[in-house]
């Protein structure tokens, strides 16, 4: 997983609430009161933060993923 870095741990508090690391929060530019879309797969056991300020441009890049991996699977004749 190329470019992934450890944070450390965190603790699901009473309320539901976690604490993100400081240094996480200062790589990702994260403050007090913005906004997180929370995604995940329960079957794989991953969740996934996105700052919602920035959730077009993550859809963008993924849309133009997609794109990229059609044109392949159309080039190789496997549609």
């Amino acid at each position: 997983m190329k470019g992934m870095k450890f944070y450390g741990s965190t603790t699901m508090g009473e309320r539901g609430q976690i604490v993100l690391p400081i240094k996480l929060r200062k790589d990702f530019k994260i403050k007090k009161g913005d906004k997180l879309v929370v995604a995940g797969n329960p079957d794989f056991s991953r969740i996934v933060l996105i700052n919602a300020d920035t959730m077009d441009d993550y859809l963008d890049i993924m849309s133009e993923k997609i794109n990229q991996m059609r044109i392949k699977i159309k080039k190789k004749g496997y549609e």
